[in-house]
């Protein structure tokens, strides 16, 4: 496995400028990712800060992690949390169809990876847990995968049929076994049947069958493939969540209208920086969702009373709701930040580009409810080049830097040279000149000879007929090495830039473990990857 390392740009400008240590961008957070003296520092304020809740903690993610199947090491992680000197690296994701995107697996091996450094670098115990956003009641945007179709030339996007009544989070929505197995069946149609194929289906079917929701099935998929690794997982909505965060969204509904202060202020400071807004914050939101029935609806203020879409409520109201039923709230982006700092030790935050430029809208909200900003450090970022991919780079002419910084430019600059073929001009060129010396012949010998005119039409048409037939036969050899090009080109695009996005944001990882392994995981987790904001370009 070889790897380089490329610091290409990110898309997301205060992103960007975050992972490359600009003080207009660090002074939005309360530390610097890449410095050692941040997590000393960082330490040194959780001890400050007792967590009362540890052993409810450990047993309600005990309880979770053996019901879902977890690794014996993952549980032996959970035991770890009960010492008050334990800390976390925590990220988390929505919960995709077989396990959604690469950047999610990443992700993933990322905390795994952390927690073991940090544990040796800082001689404390640091445990990887993995959020899973199984509140997320965007179904749109979690019931698809995409993978490579047509012998590798075009992206394809299957998508799993899921319901679409009402509001349901991801948490309570079931599915159909019979809709996901033809989902699984049209999946590994366009795969290629290799060695590990038959594990890799009997992998999906077997944690399938123990789901209930597309949240269970994804939890299951994970710890199979990282649980040996230790990693622990949480899910949004579970009860014990609930209960615990309770004094929290008491605090919430209590300093609702701080809270969206200082929204507004960050969003005002972010963009007198020269950065776009990633939040539309508004004076009335809430920050907060309720569920009503199984819908999760969003709650926003409006005077003295708090309104759903279909109730209203006064402040006391959620305050007995909260007391008495806290399964009925859910955290939105700005809240979810807040739970997670509040019920566990967090010594860093995994976060994609989205996320680190949504929580620089969160340092003084933080501080509003007691709790510091932990270091904020940007997840990893892989490219998978498989062997046959680094051949057709190499006859296309073109470097991995390339396809990943400006694969379009590239691509509008083949497309050109594809223009009409060098020769065009001459064979015009040839074919007037041809005429200009013929036809003055052809003339003197019908005036001559005036029976043997269409003699000698017909043999100036062979003539042309020559000079056409190799033009032709020029065009058609050109035309089949351009599509060769083209075939190449296309294959370079689905597999390294599909649909102009980096791999990872597309391709899942089941295809990859299809062609390599499902313990192609345990390879990146042991790779020496670096955790400095560069892009890794792995070569399998």
């Amino acid at each position: 496995m070889k790897i380089e390392c490329v610091a290409l740009p990110l898309a997301n400008p205060l992103s960007n400028a975050y992972q490359q240590g600009k003080a207009d961008a660090l002074q939005f957070f309360a530390y610097h990712p890449y410095r050692s003296d941040s997590y000393r520092e960082r330490i040194a304020w959780l001890t400050e800060r007792p967590i009362p809740h540890r052993n409810e903690l450990a047993d309600g993610l005990y309880a979770y992690n053996s019901q879902i199947g977890n690794h014996p090491e993952a549980l032996a992680q959970i035991e770890r949390l009960r010492c008050t000197q334990t800390l976390v690296v925590v990220g988390g994701q929505q919960a995709g169809v077989l396990t959604g995107p690469l950047y999610t697996i990443y992700k993933a091996v990322h905390l795994v990876q952390a927690a073991k450094r940090l544990s040796k670098e800082l001689q404390t115990e640091v445990v990887p847990v993995f959020w899973i956003a199984g509140e997320d009641h965007d179904i749109d945007e979690i019931d698809h995968l995409y993978w490579l179709a047509e012998g590798g030339t075009a992206l394809r996007k299957g998508r799993l049929a899921l319901p679409r009544k009402g509001r349901p989070s991801a948490s309570m929505l079931p599915f159909d076994p019979d809709e996901c197995r033809r989902f699984l069946a049209d999946f590994f149609a366009d795969q290629t049947e290799t060695e590990y194929t038959a594990v890799i289906r009997d992998l999906l079917e077997e944690t399938l069958a123990s789901s209930k929701t597309l949240a269970d099935w994804f939890a299951r998929l994970m710890a199979r493939l990282f649980g040996k690794h230790g990693l622990v997982l949480v899910e949004s909505s579970l009860p014990f969540v609930r209960k615990l965060e309770q004094p929290m969204f008491r605090a919430i509904l209590e300093q609702n209208e701080q809270l969206a202060g200082l929204l507004m202020d960050a969003a005002e400071r972010i963009e007198a920086a020269g950065y776009p807004q990633q939040l539309q914050v508004k004076a009335h939101q809430a920050n907060l969702f309720l569920y009503e029935d199984q819908d999760r609806l969003l709650l926003e203020r409006h005077g003295e009373r708090f309104v759903t879409r279909r109730c209203s409520y006064t402040r006391e109201e959620l305050l007995r709701l909260a007391e008495m039923e806290p399964e009925r709230f859910s955290a939105n982006v700005v809240t979810r930040p807040l739970m997670q700092e509040y019920l566990f030790p967090t010594l860093a935050f995994v976060a994609g580009p989205g996320e680190v430029a949504y929580w620089a809208y969160l340092k003084e909200v933080f501080e509003l409810f007691g709790l510091r900003l932990p270091i904020v450090l940007p997840r990893l970022s892989v490219t998978l080049v498989e062997g046959a991919m680094e051949r057709l780079m190499r006859e296309c002419g073109i470097t991995i830097e390339q396809m990943l910084r400006d694969f379009a430019g590239w691509k509008a600059e083949w497309e050109a040279r594809r223009a009409p073929h060098p020769l065009a001009g001459r064979f015009t060129e040839v074919r007037e000149g041809l005429l200009d010396i013929y036809r003055p012949l052809v003339d003197e010998v019908i005036r001559l000879e005036p029976g043997m005119r269409k003699l000698a039409e017909k043999n100036v048409g062979m003539l042309m007929a020559q000079v056409d037939f190799l033009e032709k036969r020029l065009l058609r050899l050109l035309d089949q090495r351009e599509d060769v090009g083209r075939v190449r080109v296309q294959r370079l695009e689905a597999a390294l830039a599909p649909e102009g996005a980096w791999q990872e944001r597309k391709l899942s990882y089941v295809s990859f473990a299809n062609k390599h392994g499902l313990d192609l995981v345990d390879r990146l987790i042991e790779a020496p990857l670096a955790h400095d904001g560069r892009h890794h370009v792995i070569y399998l």
